[in-house]
């Protein structure tokens, strides 16, 4: 009983060996980016979200290899989940310093919410969701995810997991809001290339929010359902859409078109070469 896998499914340590290394590229291309070439400071949160999700297929292979242990288990899940909560935080980040650098002061308010407070309302929001789910977990656990701990325990966490869709899809919104005004018209000092860091934000939130209905698809589903069953249904649904989701902004790094004050600063950026980025869209 002692030696009884922990998995559901028999998992591969080859792919998570595979996908520990690729996340490792962009890792180290925004370590490289946000430290050494543009000093970018304000950028952190996806770099550091970037090197959690490494250290989560890390663990992940650790975990293959020790299948009756939950410390590596535990550990790989963990990262792997709290990593999307880093680079949501990164694109509530841009989206607020976008809109105070591109519209004018009477347009800074989206939906209500001033765009210096959206990073602290959408940090708020996963950071609740957090919680939820957290407490969802603790509860099943409590039961050794069996009987009515486990019902409710998972109610609980499914919660959270559509807490943390609904806050992406308001996001969302507020993105096309935002984009919908500079329609209007933008600062005449707005930053060249604003629309490409726009860009990044709608791909990179959205491939957020592919993954984050696949988790309330999957406990929706059940421990004997078909996600929990099946490794593939992880690495299409988690892995593969989270890795794009970085890897945009390492073709895309904010601070080479809004500058190492993330757009709170200077107007324009010149591209390399020296040819100044329009902010048309």
């Amino acid at each position: 009983m002692a030696n009884e896998s922990i998995w559901t499914y028999n998992p591969s340590f080859a792919l998570a060996v595979v996908v520990g290394i690729i996340y490792f590229v962009p890792a180290a291309v925004l370590t490289w980016q946000t430290f050494i070439k543009y000093r970018s400071w304000f950028f952190l949160c996806v770099l550091i979200g970037s090197v959690l999700e490494v250290g989560g297929y890390i663990a992940r292979a650790v975990s293959t290899k020790r299948l009756s242990d939950i410390p590596p288990y535990a550990v790989s899940s963990t990262l792997i989940i709290i990593a999307p909560v880093f680079i949501a935080a990164g694109n509530y980040l841009l989206i607020g310093r976008l809109i105070r650098a591109v519209l004018a002061n009477d347009k800074h308010r989206v939906f209500l919410i001033p765009a210096r407070l959206i990073t602290r309302t959408f940090v708020g929001c996963d950071i609740l969701s957090f919680l939820i789910q957290a407490s969802g977990s603790g509860i099943a656990s409590s039961g050794s995810w069996e009987g009515d701990e486990a019902k409710i325990g998972t109610n609980v966490l499914i919660c959270g997991l559509a807490t943390q869709v609904a806050t992406f899809v308001w996001f969302l919104a507020i993105v096309l809001r935002f984009w919908w005004h500079t329609k209007v018209g933008v600062k005449r000092d707005a930053p060249a290339g604003w629309f490409r860091v726009l860009q990044a934000i709608w791909i990179s939130s959205s491939l957020i929010l592919v993954r984050s209905i696949y988790r309330v698809t999957e406990f929706a589903m059940g421990i004997d359902g078909y996600p929990f069953r099946h490794e593939w249904i992880f690495y299409v649904f988690e892995a593969l859409p989270m890795l794009p989701a970085i890897s945009v902004f390492c073709f895309v790094h904010p601070a080479k078109y809004l500058g190492s004050d993330g757009g709170l600063g200077k107007g324009s950026v010149v591209e390399e070469g020296g040819t100044e980025l329009t902010s048309g869209n």
